[in-house]
């Protein structure tokens, strides 16, 4: 009988790494960090008192002390969960005893990443950087945690098991998520009764909950997503990826669940009124359309129960529909029409003040003889400017024509002798009693500080714009020409943002608040990492946009890794177009992140499946 020699196997030469296969425990173990970030993270509140750090600046409060509710803790839970993945990598490699993977996509976000880090690093104030800070939270190692987060997902999902164990958990999530939304929705606000509150934030504080949330208005949702905006993005990323999965589904009961979650996830956007997540999810329909061209009317009684349900919102909705479709016109009548035209333009605080008023200079000036106050206004001519003054309150009422209305008063601030100007039923309060003897201006903190008027650039005399975004637009971009290479640092845009444009800032109505971000992911990038980095950024993304179009746009979803893989794509570029009007935040972007890099993996798989057909 002869012997039988058995082929072994051997080695190619063209064979890059020893594939590991780790079993079905371990593999889970592995989802459990992208489930966490998923579903978890955005559910995350507790009060945290901490110092800005900006209480130093002579445009915000002496007092640095403040409150957050919905962003610190998030930010510590997600590192906590990146320190997991780093681990988790580490532990892989050393179990495989081999190199990783790498895709040239991943160049870009690395690059993206390195120059995140560098600009933190060789920042003026990198510790804002390193610690995140008031209304963002976003610090470097969460910034570089989004980096890893995609890498993480790509290498670790191996099979379509690996991606239903993760959206099954992330479903529960967006349940609960759309559950406290409409209870918003129905003025039944949970984080308002006093077993919500006790969740959150110790009985002391219960004063004080107001400012944060209270504000939004009855029946404004937000979620635990710190901000309405924010419910807008959240919605405009994650409706998109649903639909997606119920137009490849097949399960009658499935597809009820995903009818359900769309239903549930339009409440909560019509609740939170944001319109640029109304504008991200019609983008997104167009892309539906296009990409599953071959599915919408496969079934014709979901098409029907689709149409039916939008029909009913449209109707039960319709005042916050209108509402909406209002706010989009009257954007494009103001960049049809030049509508931001503000009466008083400038205030020049040197050795006299210089009040710029419908185009006409108002010099004032003060000075105080014994116990003599004397206060000259004049024309830039230095012609006196004629006058009615009160002798009870000393206040001079303006009669000339180009400064009609406008009343100048002397008073007392904190034992100084200042100027009082009231223009247009507004007042400003001014003071030269200083050592320089110059002007400084007393702003809404209480603090005197010297005004000046913002470079401004592409939106100026739009600054009504998207609801004032406009003027934060106008007055960032001029910031880049000083951030080309390396940014400012992460989560320091407070301090970059030109907070002494007073003037403006009161025409837009922003004299009472800190402008802590720009209202736009791409302008956050480019100030606080560099233009360079948004350009490494737009790359990446690009490059996975491109890659979704070749695999998806023959609208053949017939595997898992397909029909997830194409709702990923849509969401994220809802959630890119949503980018444009509101910043990246620790209470989204993880989840957005997450998806791009399951998304990454599902294309690697396709592809797979794809090279071993065709070599079979």
């Amino acid at each position: 009988m002869k012997s039988m020699n058995l082929p072994r196997n051997k080695k190619s030469k063209h064979s890059t790494s020893y594939s590991y296969q780790p079993s079905k425990g371990y593999n889970k173990l592995y989802m459990l960090p992208l489930v966490a970030v998923m579903s978890i993270l955005p559910l995350i509140m507790y009060l945290y008192e901490f110092d800005s750090g900006l209480s130093g600046f002579s445009w915000h409060s002496s007092n640095g002390e403040e409150l957050d509710i919905f962003l610190f803790y998030k930010q510590v839970f997600f590192i906590v969960i990146c320190l997991i993945m780093l681990f988790f990598l580490i532990w892989k490699g050393y179990i495989e005893k081999k190199k990783t993977r790498f895709l040239p996509i991943f160049i870009p976000l690395s690059l993206y990443g390195l120059l995140a880090l560098l600009s933190t690093v060789f920042s003026d104030y990198p510790s804002l950087g390193f610690k995140g800070t008031s209304g963002h939270f976003e610090s470097i190692f969460v910034i570089l945690g989004y980096c890893l987060l995609v890498y993480y997902a790509y290498l670790f999902i191996e099979t379509e098991d690996d991606i239903k164990f993760i959206l099954k958990y992330f479903l529960m999530g967006i349940l609960i998520m759309i559950f406290l939304g409409i209870l918003q929705a129905t003025g039944n606000d949970f984080f308002a009764t006093t077993i919500g509150k006790k969740l959150y934030t110790p009985e002391r504080y219960w004063d004080q909950l107001d400012s944060f949330k209270l504000t939004f208005g009855p029946k404004r949702v937000y979620i635990t997503l710190f901000n309405p905006n924010y419910v807008g993005v959240y919605v405009s990323l994650i409706l998109p990826l649903i639909a997606g999965l119920l137009l490849t589904e097949k399960k009658l009961k499935t597809s009820l669940l995903y009818l359900g979650i769309i239903l549930g996830l339009i409440i909560c956007l019509l609740g939170a009124e944001s319109k640029a997540g109304f504008i991200s999810l019609f983008i997104a329909l167009i892309i539906t359309i296009i990409f599953y061209r071959k599915y919408i009317f496969r079934n014709i009684k979901i098409t029907l129960l689709i149409i039916g349900i939008f029909i009913t919102l449209i109707i039960g909705f319709r005042s916050a529909i209108s509402s909406t479709f209002n706010k989009v016109v009257s954007n494009i009548n103001i960049i049809l029409n030049k509508k931001a035209e503000f009466s008083l333009t400038d205030i020049k605080t040197e050795e006299v003040l210089t009040i710029t008023y419908k185009g006409n200079n108002l010099v004032v000036d003060l000075n105080k003889f014994d116990e003599n106050i004397d206060i000259t206004m004049k024309d830039t001519n230095g012609k006196d400017i004629e006058t009615t003054i009160d002798t009870n309150t000393l206040t001079s009422t303006i009669t000339d024509e180009r400064f009609s209305g406008i009343t100048v008063t002397p008073v007392v601030y904190d034992s100084l002798l200042c100027v009082q100007i009231n223009i247009e039923g507004r007042d400003w309060v001014f003071s030269n009693q200083f050592e320089d003897g110059t002007f400084y201006y007393l702003n809404y903190f209480g603090g005197f500080d010297k005004i000046n008027k913002a470079e401004s650039s592409l939106f100026t005399g739009y600054e009504n714009f998207a609801s004032g975004r406009g003027y934060i637009w106008s007055r960032t971009i001029p910031l880049l020409k000083d951030n080309i290479i390396l940014g400012s640092g992460a989560d320091t845009f407070t301090i970059q943002f030109p907070h002494q444009d007073y003037v403006y800032r009161t025409n837009m109505g922003y004299d009472t608040q800190i402008i802590t971000k720009p209202h736009s992911l791409y302008l956050q990038i480019s100030v606080q990492s560099g233009v360079l980095s948004l350009i490494a950024f737009l790359v990446f993304f690009i490059a996975y946009f491109i890659s979704c179009i070749k695999i998806y746009i023959n609208g053949k979803f017939d595997t898992y890794f397909k029909r997830v893989g194409v709702a990923i794509f849509i969401g994220v570029v809802a959630y890119m177009v949503s980018g444009i009007s509101n910043d990246s935040t620790i209470t989204v972007a993880p989840i957005a992140w997450a998806l791009i890099g399951i998304g990454i993996a599902c294309n690697y798989k396709v592809k797979e499946q794809i090279s071993n057909k065709a070599k079979a």
